[in-house]
């Protein structure tokens, strides 16, 4: 008996959903505390600003109790966020390939209930911070949270690795990750939902906020302690258990080879470049918020509310869309999105003069969300299984080095400047532009060689063939 198309599909996503979903209900919920955690950091060191200039009754709420200023606050505000945000990341560019070799070692489920425990430690420093006066505003303290939180998560690279142990054949694998951005981009809109309310309170005092979300990733780490599996196979990690070395031994050794792996990879090289360079242009998005405070005037968490549908739009690409880009060539695929996404880069460059121009450019990248999986999986189907995580901290490490620095500088009072108007304040979009338009053209023709070399490989072994078949003894020759 056939079943209806409903039915089938519905039955094939039960499948697929079966041997993953303890892996994605947790990443779920994680991406929640995640998102908001990075949506909660502008607003909360905005409450940190101190200044002589203080809040006069009845007067526009400048983002602090302590500061009536509202440019003063916005601009040491996002300054600061700029400066913990991109040594958060370099800490996590250069932890990041050693947690992950520590993966592919030690296993999948210690390292991703350290970055748990580590990011469970921010969060209630965060609470102590605005919550104890002598604390309050510390930079030293704050400077601990981002630090812990950069150097002991690795959670893209444990999950990935997770998926990639779970599904072996490569169609399985573009399944998964299209579920695992899917998990991702439901969870972001949850926690952007949360944001937007809780900006509309106005809200002094975020010690509450942050003891909350403790607790929150307390119950997290439960649910993983008891509940989430080891998927490393066990040959691999009985091999690891069964060479009793000292931890900075084998983590040197694994640089060693890590390194030595890069430089014999010609196409990872390249890839890496292009990951940086795309890297280098995501600082924009750090600024995006201040810069519809400053510009357009808005209130905090309307940028959130006007650009949380991208989220529900990610959720549909990844469902509809997906499944079509997984059954076309990922190098048609890749090429596509790297022209539509120089193409969005270049409508942003108006956004200082209409909000629709940073607001639709925003949207349509949710569109593009489709094109994640495909290429996650076309890097991940050029390595074998026990090099998957380490070529996903290689490649997470370029991606971080590039957006630390790219925060950093989109983030300085040299590109933002409050009170900028006009094409002065376009500084910003327009380097963002030639970044983005650098690393797509690299990704895309590094993408269309390889097929090209793939096709004229395989034309070369067809007409090999029939030769083959006509003189036996030489094919026993050349075998040998």
């Amino acid at each position: 008996m056939r079943l209806p198309c409903s039915a089938l599909g519905l039955q094939t996503l039960y499948d697929n959903l079966k041997p993953v979903w303890r892996i994605l209900l947790p990443y779920s919920f994680l991406c929640v505390l995640f998102t908001l955690a990075v949506q909660l950091y502008g607003p909360f060191l905005r409450s940190m600003v101190e200044c002589a200039e203080q809040p006069e009754p009845g007067a526009k709420f400048s983002g602090s109790a302590h500061c009536g200023n509202s440019h003063y606050v916005l601009s040491m505000a996002q300054a600061q966020e700029g400066r913990l945000v991109a040594m958060k990341l370099l800490v996590h560019a250069f932890s990041g390939p050693l947690l992950g070799l520590l993966a592919d070692s030690m296993g999948r489920r210690p390292i991703l209930l350290l970055g748990l425990t580590g990011f469970l430690t921010a969060f209630l420093l965060f609470a102590l911070v605005a919550f104890l006066p002598t604390l309050h505003g510390s930079a030293s303290a704050m400077s601990l949270c981002f630090f812990l939180e950069g150097a002991t998560s690795a959670f893209d690279v444990v999950f990935l690795a997770m998926l990639a142990d779970t599904t072996k054949s490569p169609a399985g694998r573009v399944t998964s990750f299209s579920l695992y951005y899917a998990t991702g981009a439901l969870g972001n809109a949850i926690a952007i939902g949360i944001f937007v309310e809780e900006m509309t309170w106005e809200v002094r005092d975020f010690s509450l906020t942050w003891a909350c979300m403790a607790m929150a990733m307390a119950a997290l780490i439960l649910y993983v302690l008891v509940y989430v599996p080891e998927t490393l196979p066990s040959a691999l990690l009985s091999k690891s258990h069964s060479k009793p070395q000292a931890l900075y031994v084998r983590l040197v050794g694994h640089s060693m080879e890590q390194m030595h792996f890069l430089i014999s990879s010609r196409f990872l090289q390249v890839w890496l470049v292009a990951v940086l360079f795309k890297s280098l242009a995501s600082g924009l998005s750090s600024i995006n918020a201040s810069f519809t405070l400053a510009v357009y005037g808005w209130r905090p968490g309307d940028w959130q509310a006007w650009t949380w549908p991208c989220e529900v739009i990610s959720m549909s690409s990844l469902g509809i869309l997906g499944p079509w880009a997984g059954r076309k060539r990922p190098e048609s695929v890749i090429a596509l999105t790297a022209v539509v996404s120089v193409a969005l880069h270049v409508v942003q460059m108006l956004a200082p003069f209409h909000a629709l121009a940073l607001i639709g450019p925003h949207l349509m990248a949710g569109v593009l969300a489709f094109a994640r999986p495909v290429s996650a999986a076309y890097l991940s189907g050029r390595f074998p299984a026990s090099q998957q995580a380490k070529v996903q901290a290689i490649a997470h490490l370029s991606h971080n080095c590039g957006v630390s620095l790219s925060v950093a500088i989109f983030s300085s009072p040299q590109l933002f400047r409050p009170h900028s108007r006009g094409w002065d304040a376009a500084r910003p979009f327009l380097l963002a532009g030639i970044l983005s338009a650098i690393g797509n053209i690299t990704k895309m023709v590094l993408v269309q060689r390889g097929a090209g070399a793939a096709k004229a490989g395989q034309q070369e072994l067809e007409m090999a063939l029939p030769h083959r078949a006509q003189s036996p003894r030489s094919s026993e020759a050349h075998e040998i």
